[in-house]
């Protein structure tokens, strides 16, 4: 069976939204709002092995790129994505996808790989 280009990344992209779930649900009995923080980046020693983590903040988290962040608030039922401190996460596409132009650079996500010394080509 072929493989379709972001056929990983959709499921990839569906665990790591039930896993954030998950992590909510377990701190169900936490009355104070959090973020909830994910990053994933290969292993040290082996390089085709994935490390994910889940962090939980009670203070705005910070602004890092290839992170993703929920706010939760469980009082109130709130479970929210939040796109504005949530960077693309380091992940391969086929080049053919991305764009050459100018005008489509995301100075957001250019002006963060800058402050973190980032090389972005």
């Amino acid at each position: 069976m072929a493989t379709e280009i972001g056929e990983a990344r959709e499921k990839w992209g569906m665990d790591v939204m039930k896993m954030a779930e998950d992590f909510a649900n377990k701190m169900s009995k936490e009355v104070r709002p959090f973020y909830i923080v994910y990053a994933c980046k290969s292993d040290k020693s082996d390089g085709s092995v994935f490390r994910q983590a889940f962090k939980a903040y009670y203070d705005r988290p910070p602004a890092i790129l290839g992170i993703l962040v929920w706010y939760v608030n469980h009082p109130l039922g709130q479970f929210d994505f939040v796109p504005e401190l949530s960077a693309p996460p380091d992940i391969p596409i086929d080049p053919s996808l991305l764009s050459d132009k100018a005008s489509d650079a995301s100075e957001r996500v250019a002006g963060q790989g800058k402050k973190l010394k980032i090389l972005m080509s």
